[in-house]
């Protein structure tokens, strides 16, 4: 396990476990919540990962920022932190493997823009949901206004970050904002929907599929080019 800012992360089998560590909110005090070149390399030293589960310790997946942050007047600082934070979350938004947010009750403005990073999000019943940047007078600051509306569509993201308003799980199912409810606990649930993705493929089948899903994401040209022969050539060689 390593432990970084506000957070820990550590292998179990082929899927990756970062965990939000920070009091019983999990408050952003630190919004780059773990150190992005700590990250990348702890990814790179494990080829076999398939996948990256996000959650919280505790209660909480993370009620976001730290509202007193808001009140000081280093503009400048804040921007330099909620860039480190927007180029994490890039990262974390275009690796090659399958993301999961595993959420467990509050999931509110910053922990739901972390969530929205996640290619899926598997709930507890208990959750609640909410870009609540707009009750306290600024609003998202790390790239989840946009990421709602590529989620959600136009209509829906102008009303989640505009109204501010915290939904329930079965709301957000309804939305759109989260994949599925857990009947049980969320982050075996969580591993048991990885399982049902990746069971019987292997590492480089997975990565290829969502490299090339998330190239096209990016609207780049041509993005399967080679992965078919890649594929190809890896089973020849097992």
């Amino acid at each position: 396990m390593v432990k970084s800012n506000i957070s820990s992360i550590y292998a179990e089998g082929s899927t990756a476990v970062l965990t939000l560590e920070n009091g019983a909110k999990n408050l952003l005090t630190e919004p780059e919540f773990i150190d992005t070149d700590v990250f990348c390399k702890w990814i790179d030293e494990h080829p076999e990962l398939t996948s990256l589960v996000i959650t919280g310790a505790g209660r909480h997946f993370s009620h976001g920022a730290d509202v007193s942050l808001f009140s000081g007047s280093d503009t400048d600082g804040i921007s330099r932190k909620l860039e480190k934070t927007r180029k994490l979350l890039c990262i974390i938004e275009n690796l090659p493997l399958i993301t999961v947010a595993a959420i467990n009750g509050g999931c509110f403005g910053g922990g739901l823009e972390i969530a929205l990073s996640c290619q899926f999000r598997i709930s507890s019943k208990r959750s609640f949901f909410g870009l609540t940047e707009v009750m306290h007078g600024v609003v998202p600051g790390m790239g989840g206004m946009e990421r709602m509306y590529r989620l959600l569509g136009k209509e829906k993201a102008l009303m989640m970050c505009l109204r501010g308003e915290m939904i329930s799980a079965s709301d957000a199912k309804q939305y759109g904002l989260i994949t599925d409810i857990a009947e049980g606990n969320c982050l075996e649930s969580a591993f048991e929907f990885i399982k049902s993705l990746t069971e019987g493929k292997s590492t480089l089948q997975i990565r290829s599929i969502v490299e090339t899903i998330n190239k096209a994401a990016r609207l780049e040209e041509d993005p399967s080019k080679g992965k078919f022969e890649a594929v190809l050539r890896g089973l020849s060689e097992r």
